[in-house]
């Protein structure tokens, strides 16, 4: 099997083009099919694309929405091979990874019957999975519940390309020399970029809380931020298109185009 690829923590877009950031899709294959279409008619050579974590969930098909994915890439690259196309790590993403490692938890039933209700349900039954089955692993022990857990890796790896894809996510992206910053969830403002842990995909600040904590933290680097966007927030409501912190998704996945300086051109819906 050849090496899986070197992806940095944090992308480095280039210039040039416009950046489009696809919000959470949460699992809605509908909704993805609907905004890869309307990305595809607007696609420019020189343009980029990150896309904002959260891809897994529970409203819809999660794994026909990576197939989705898998085939937008395809096309953009087809068009430029040199062209910038990332995804980022969301909170399901992240909920995923930790479920294919679940035998080494400490209260490993606690711990999938959390999951279970943020969104892992839906993803195992996509993959064929069974939540019942893991749940009576987590009962046999470390060796019983690493066969189900194994047995999850092979139902993914089943899905060309879900592997190569889940296991080569970014944590967020960068774009005009810092003006610019893409994440699943936000940031902890209290910290410099390169200090983030999982506040990438953790944040839990609405919208107007997390622009008024980059304010008050000026010192951690965050004075030549013009905008940070994500591709989901926690408050509901939150619509300021003009604020220094844009959520793409909110009612439904929704789809943006900006500026290397973060300045909005289109908002689409799904």
């Amino acid at each position: 099997m050849s090496p899986l690829p070197t992806v940095p923590r944090i992308a480095r877009l280039g210039e040039g083009g416009r950046v489009w950031a696809l919000g959470a899709l949460l699992g809605d294959d509908a909704a993805a099919a609907t905004l890869v279409g309307a990305l595809l008619a607007r696609w420019r050579r020189g343009d980029r694309l990150v896309v904002l974590g959260n891809m897994l969930g529970d409203r819809g098909d999660p794994a026909r929405t990576l197939d989705l994915l898998l085939r937008l890439r395809r096309r953009l690259l087809a068009t430029n091979l040199a062209c910038d196309v990332h995804f980022l790590r969301g909170a399901q993403e992240e909920i995923w990874h930790k479920a294919l490692r679940l035998q080494f938890a400490m209260s490993p039933l606690g711990v999938l019957d959390w999951m279970l209700a943020h969104g892992l349900a839906a993803v195992i039954a996509a993959y064929g999975g069974s939540p019942d089955e893991g749940r009576i692993a987590c009962r046999g022990g470390p060796t019983t519940l690493a066969r189900w857990t194994g047995g999850l890796r092979d139902l993914q790896a089943s899905r060309g390309g879900h592997s190569e894809l889940l296991n080569t996510l970014s944590r967020a992206a960068v774009a005009g020399e810092g003006r610019l910053v893409l994440s699943a969830a936000g940031v902890e403002a209290s910290r410099p970029l390169d200090e983030q842990a999982d506040a990438f995909w953790w944040n839990g600040q609405g919208d107007a809380a997390l622009e008024a904590a980059l304010a008050n933290n000026a010192t951690a680097g965050w004075e030549r931020l013009a905008r940070l966007v994500r591709g989901t927030g926690a408050a509901a409501g939150e619509t300021d298109d003009a604020a220094r912190v844009l959520t793409v998704t909110r009612d439904r996945p929704a789809l943006v185009a900006l500026t290397h300086d973060g300045t909005l051109l289109e908002r689409i819906e799904s």
